[in-house]
């Protein structure tokens, strides 16, 4: 269970980071509401800017091989603005364990009231080995004092689908792809939660998402999804390339 008194209250550190957006007509699902997709975009766009106004965006990291990828993905959403409104992203660092940092978000709707929270993990990536790196010692030196982390991961790990329904293979579209020629990870968001959506009404606004990146998705990859419902609120999706590579495990709940 989320508090969200609490991530209302945190404290921002002085490195906050902050972005106002506006939904748009191609964010709204046939309910007239936002889709957690789209959410995941805003998280990416702050971070984004964030890092890059404390000098560690990717243009920091120009002639190093190296980029910043997300590794872990956990988002709760108390309620999905409608067109038009307006979302305020603020986003900061949320301290280091090993390879991964951690990155703390609050959304909060025009009145003020956090509508949304989520936290990640991201990892540098290393372009020519295409495998998580060590941070450099200039990236260790210009990273800030962490803020605080409100909440944590619902669950230490996602397990795999035990009793998996298969569903029919695809293939990436060349606009799937990102800067570092492999799919991005709002793409894979949309693929696991087309993959659960049988059956459920609201498919992209799930109550919480949470999705670990274990593999980059190439565009020449054959996809092979598998789902297990767990409960009326609950599935669980696996993606892995046709070799049976897993790219994602994630968690849904309704």
């Amino acid at each position: 269970m989320i508090d969200w008194a609490k991530v209302d209250k945190a404290a921002a550190p002085a490195t906050l980071g902050q972005e106002i957006f506006h939904v748009r007509v191609s964010e709204i699902c046939p309910n007239g509401l936002f889709s957690i997709c789209s959410v995941a975009e805003y998280l990416q766009e702050a971070a984004f800017r964030n890092s890059t106004l404390l000098n560690l965006g990717m243009e920091s990291l120009q002639g190093t091989n190296l980029a910043w990828v997300l590794a872990r993905l956990n988002v709760f959403v108390r309620h999905y603005p409608r067109k038009g409104e307006a979302i305020a992203v603020e986003t900061w660092y949320a301290g280091l364990q090993g390879r991964f940092g951690y990155r703390f978000y609050r959304l909060r709707d025009e009145n003020n009231m956090i509508i949304a929270t989520a936290l990640t993990t991201f990892a540098l990536f290393d372009l020519q080995t295409r495998t998580i790196a060590d941070w450099p010692e200039f990236v260790m030196a210009r990273m800030p004092e962490p803020g605080p982390k409100p909440i944590d991961f619902e669950r230490r790990t996602i397990e795999k689908p035990v009793v998996a329904m298969p569903q029919p293979e695809f293939s990436p579209r060349l606009g799937d792809l990102d800067l570092y020629n492999h799919v991005n990870n709002t793409v894979l968001i949309e693929w696991a939660l087309n993959a659960a959506a049988e059956n459920c009404r609201h498919p992209f606004q799930p109550r919480a998402l949470d999705i670990i990146f274990r593999n980059e998705c190439r565009l020449k990859d054959k996809i092979e999804p598998q789902v297990e419902k767990l409960n009326e609120q609950n599935s669980r999706v696996l993606l892995t390339r046709k070799d049976g590579t897993e790219l994602i495990r994630a968690h849904i709940t309704r």
